[in-house]
């Protein structure tokens, strides 16, 4: 994999190959298992089911309604963003409804360098409101916070969206169209899809002007409740990738390799109770999963997303670190026999706090898929479960 505009990722490599496992890359065996042994890779498998995709329809990109009954989590999101690899930017953009309350908040977060940040107010922009009041329809909508406005529209559903933020006094603009690459995937169950965009337009941070040209996978949910308590499960980790207009995955899992314990372990759902047992958790709508602990996931790389039945995880952390990645690989099982291979290395990370209860870890990355380079995000949810027992 081609990992020269990174500095983390250059260190990473040499640590890998020098300090962690003293041999060099001619001398690392073959056999994954002993090479992830060896050279300090967590590591885990996953076996499940076909679970077909559930079909998305355009009305889907709109507001869905809730009834007088709703429960008070009730919530409705969209994630968008971009990213400027050759200038070391990331943006992540969040709308969440909570229509029970009739409220939303709004974040966004645009990172420039690779570098590990310590707190998510260390962004180069950064702006996160509560407590705002709800728009009622998102076909084309705007709202005001603090300094900054900000109007989204959809210009067709699952086609096309606009998005605009204007902030004079951080010397901050936005001007990002997202255009359909390949089709939403609607995971199983519904109320979720996700979906590889094109992304064009322009970005000025602290003054200093980018053009943005590149892709990026959205995710959007609706319809179900997203409490904010934390689940006694092992920790919840998704990651998309692209590579071009053609390629690209998106998989959720628990990984049952990363902490000791038998409740973080294979057999995790033997020792608590309750939904926490069932894997149910707050990211999710209800909807079957292929396994217990792969949760979802499709992968491409003819534009044609195909379900994943089948993974192993290797995940290499940083030194002195529980938490922070450094590289992670994937071995893919695809629902038609095929088999992809993953490799991506760390070009940032930062520590977002969607929820108090909840830190995610937003790794930037530089990915591989089947030897095509493109780039990612893997995103690892903690909670108080995880680290008070581990720490960062």
């Amino acid at each position: 994999m081609t990992r020269k505009n990174s500095k983390l990722a250059t260190h990473i490599e040499s640590y890998i190959l020098t300090e962690g496992s003293g041999m060099t890359q001619s001398e690392m065996p073959v056999e994954t298992s002993e090479y992830a042994a060896r050279a300090g890779w967590k590591e885990s498998h996953y076996i499940g089911q076909r679970v077909d995709f559930f079909p998305i329809e355009p009305e889907d990109d709109f507001l869905h309604p809730v009834g007088p009954d709703a429960h008070f989590t009730a919530i409705e999101t969209n994630l968008y963003g971009f990213n400027i690899p050759e200038a070391q930017i990331q943006c992540n953009i969040y709308a969440l409804w909570h229509h029970a309350l009739k409220t939303m908040s709004v974040h966004i977060f645009v990172t420039r360098g690779d570098r590990i940040f310590g707190h998510q107010l260390e962004a180069d922009y950064f702006l996160d409101h509560q407590y705002l009041p709800a728009v009622t329809d998102n076909a084309d909508w705007s709202l005001t916070m603090g300094s900054c406005d900000v109007r989204m529209k959809i210009v067709k559903p699952l086609e096309e969206i606009l998005i605009e933020f204007r902030d004079e006094s951080r010397s901050f603009s936005l001007d990002l169209t997202m255009t359909a690459a390949m089709p939403p995937v609607g995971r199983p169950g519904g109320k979720h899809f996700t979906q590889l965009m094109k992304t064009v337009g322009s970005l000025t941070l602290d003054g200093q002007g980018y053009d943005i040209d590149g892709f990026y996978v959205r995710d959007r949910s609706w319809g179900y409740n997203r409490p904010e308590q934390p689940e006694r499960t092992p920790p919840y980790r998704w990651m998309t990738g692209w590579a071009g207009a053609d390629t690209g995955f998106v998989i959720a899992w628990l990984d049952t390799g990363m902490f000791e314990g038998k409740e973080f372990g294979p057999e995790w759902d033997t020792v608590v109770e309750g939904d926490d047992a069932k894997g149910i958790n707050k990211w999710e709508s209800g909807g079957p999963t292929p396994s217990l602990n792969l949760r979802s996931g499709w992968i491409t790389t003819s534009g044609r997303p195909i379900p994943v039945v089948a993974m192993t995880a290797r995940t290499r952390f940083a030194k002195g670190s529980r938490l922070l990645v450094e590289a992670i690989e994937f071995e893919i099982e695809d629902a038609e026999g095929g088999r992809h291979h993953v490799e991506a290395a760390v070009r940032s990370m930062y520590p977002k706090l969607y929820w108090q209860n909840i830190v995610t870890y937003m790794h930037c990355m530089d990915v591989s898929i089947d030897g095509k380079a493109g780039h990612g995000d893997l995103m690892d949810s903690y909670t108080t479960h995880h680290i008070r027992r581990f720490g960062l």
